[in-house]
């Protein structure tokens, strides 16, 4: 997995309220190394969260959203057991 960089970060907190799930999707391609196809739901298959994590985010659950972009934001990266 890959680390997000300060201009990364610096796209994804400008975009998110605008489009959180497109600022979300650009920031965890890059820390996972996916292609530009992959949709929302395809990263959340490949990133390293928990089923219930997974299926809050799926189902565009606010807290859970805003969660991932703090962890984003703060780490980085995505990693089992962040967050």
């Amino acid at each position: 997995m890959a680390r997000l960089t300060k201009a990364d970060v610096v796209r994804l907190v400008d975009g998110y309220d605008a489009d959180p799930i497109g600022a979300l999707s650009t920031a965890l391609r890059r820390a996972l190394d996916a292609d530009a196809g992959t949709d929302w739901s395809e990263l959340l298959g490949l990133a390293p969260f928990d089923d219930a994590r997974r299926a809050a985010l799926a189902a565009l659950d606010q807290g859970a959203l805003d969660g991932l972009l703090v962890e984003l934001n703060e780490q980085r990266s995505v990693a089992p057991g962040n967050r």
